[in-house]
């Protein structure tokens, strides 16, 4: 018995020794942190209790001790002034380092006196946490906006510090030119940024997009008054397809689409080319494509299908996909399609299905490809009323004549005997009705009627109650979409000499002060996340041109 309970006792001693390596693998920072988490410890930037779970996400408070950590290196180093804790800033944490970070503005509460110590924080809070910690040592300087892919997601509170941080090599993407403002940060994360900010030499500044020139470019050619003919050529001002058709390369359209070239002869022979592989197909046509995800359609010479609109799925980068009879336009790589004689499924530009609904067969010729916008579509049956389908769902609206699927929200909006209502995906009224016109003109960001050439702007997410963002006079006459960075910023005139930048949440970020009357003649355009005032010169007055950042800073 005894000799049992000895070999008992050993053996759970060497599973215990065994286990040892296991659980200090899972305990160690993730490869890619590693050498910078153990420079961090090295320099005295990470508490104890902080030094495990390494990919844990990180709280209000455990950030608050690493950044508690860099600022009393630094004291010690005399690179900044000491600071006493603010006592009693908060009524639900009396942490001595988040009531110093709070004495130094590095963080706020978060309303109602309260802190939330335990709370995680996302990648936007983290990257305003470090410019401001930055901040104590450095003066602000002027930081250039970086168009993220999902820039919309950032609040406007953010936006400062997210473009510093990933200007300043602080903190990275995520990939694919996103950010994920809203996702989370994990200790590991936040030991490798604020050694970034302790030592430059650990900071990982993006590269350069290298900027690839088309080697083809649309040129326009007057033969003659009133003729209009285009042709496409080189970077050495070469002519392409100058044989095709005895035209000399002269046409009376042309389209450039990534690597392809559409084109059509004066006798409205149409041709495609793509200029990589050589390919040529006569009889072709492109469509309309979606430049963002590089999907579009092009109309085949033979309907291979048998029935419906028959179109060619294209991508910009020259490669094809079926053919398809589609039932709508690319917005964001996804199209709607008839799947089947009975069937309307949205597809992305692999040609994936997303999702399906049944379909009326009465239906098929009342739907054109351009009656969808992505994977959003409205069946017009005229005397009968109109079908919406979205999300999968289709919906039946009796006697409504103008019923319009949005492009960039989830809501719709509803025209009847001239008034028009914006409803939510539910089919509840969120605002109006209202005379004469109402439009989408952003991501949840509208414009309706108020009286001649005056037009209220809001704001209104679905299922939420209207924003009334300004009341302007417009002066085109009718408003069209806002000017945007493309990633949730717009720009709007509201007054002579006045544009208003905000982004999709409704929130101000700046007003800019041009030196020019903006009227007809002046276009409000983004370049790499600037705002661009542009006019030509006529009638005597110069040319303008003047680059803001959407802050309402001019920039030389």
């Amino acid at each position: 018995m005894k000799l049992r309970g000895f070999r008992a006792a050993a053996l759970v001693l060497a599973l215990a020794v065994l286990a040892v390596p296991a659980l200090a693998a899972e305990e160690a920072p993730s490869a890619w942190a590693q050498a910078e988490v153990e420079a961090a410890r090295e320099a005295g930037l990470v508490p104890e209790a902080l030094d495990g779970k390494y990919d844990a996400p990180i709280t209000r408070a455990e950030f608050c001790a690493l950044a508690a950590s860099l600022y009393r290196v630094w004291e010690a180093q005399g690179l900044v002034e000491a600071a006493e804790p603010q006592v009693d800033a908060f009524t639900d944490c009396g942490d001595e380092d988040v009531l110093l970070c709070a004495a130094l503005g590095v963080v706020n509460g978060v309303g109602d006196g309260r802190f939330a110590p335990d709370d995680p924080i996302a990648r936007q809070e983290a990257a305003v946490m470090l410019h401001r910690l930055a901040g104590l040592r450095t003066e602000p300087e002027t930081i250039l906006p970086h168009v993220f892919a999902d820039g919309a997601d950032l609040r406007s509170w953010s936006r400062e510090g997210v473009y510093w941080a990933y200007a300043r090599g602080v903190m990275a993407g995520v990939g694919d030119n996103r950010f994920d403002p809203d996702g989370p940060y994990t200790r590991e994360q936040s030991m490798a940024t604020v050694l970034r900010l302790y030592d430059r030499a650990y900071a990982v500044p993006p590269e350069p997009e290298a900027e690839e020139e088309p080697p083809y470019r649309e040129v326009t050619d007057n033969v003659g008054v009133g003729v209009h003919r285009e042709h496409v050529e080189d970077a050495e001002g070469n002519i392409l397809l100058a044989d095709l058709w005895d035209c000399g390369g002269i046409f009376y359209e042309t389209a450039i689409f990534g690597k392809w070239v559409s084109v059509m002869a004066p006798d409205f022979r149409t041709a495609m080319y793509n200029w990589e592989t050589g390919q040529l197909l006569e009889g072709w046509q492109l469509e309309s494509v979606d430049e963002a995800s590089g999907a579009g359609w092009a109309i085949p010479a033979e309907n291979t299908v048998g029935y419906g609109y028959a179109r060619q799925l294209i991508r910009a980068d020259g490669t094809m996909g079926r053919q398809y009879a589609a039932a709508g336009v690319w917005r964001d790589g996804r199209a709607m399609v008839w799947s089947d004689r009975e069937t309307l499924s949205a597809i992305d530009r692999d040609g994936d299905i997303l999702w399906s609904c049944p379909a009326d067969a009465s239906w098929r010729g009342y739907v054109i490809p351009t009656d969808g916008t992505g994977d959003r579509l409205v069946v017009n049956l005229w005397e009968n009323g109109n079908w919406l389908i979205q999300n999968g769902q289709a919906r039946f609206f009796p006697s409504v004549q103008n019923l319009r699927a949005l492009r960039w929200s989830d809501s719709y909006i509803v025209g009847e005997n001239g008034y028009y209502t914006l409803y939510g995906p539910d089919g509840t009224a969120l605002y109006g009705p209202f005379p004469n016109a109402m439009d989408e003109v952003g991501q949840d960001l509208y414009t309706r009627w108020v009286n001649d050439w005056t037009y209220e702007y809001f704001r209104c997410p679905a299922g939420g109650a209207p924003q009334v963002l300004f009341t302007v006079y417009v002066v085109n006459g009718r408003p069209g979409d806002l000017p945007t960075d493309g990633a949730g910023v717009y720009a709007l005139r509201t007054d002579t000499r006045e544009i208003t930048c905000f982004d999709r949440f409704g929130d101000t970020l700046g007003v800019l002060e041009t030196d020019i009357d903006i009227d007809i003649f002046t276009d409000i355009t983004f370049e790499d996340g600037c705002v661009l005032v542009t006019r030509e010169a006529f009638n005597g007055e110069p040319a303008h041109a003047a680059r803001y950042l959407p802050t309402g800073e001019r920039l030389e």
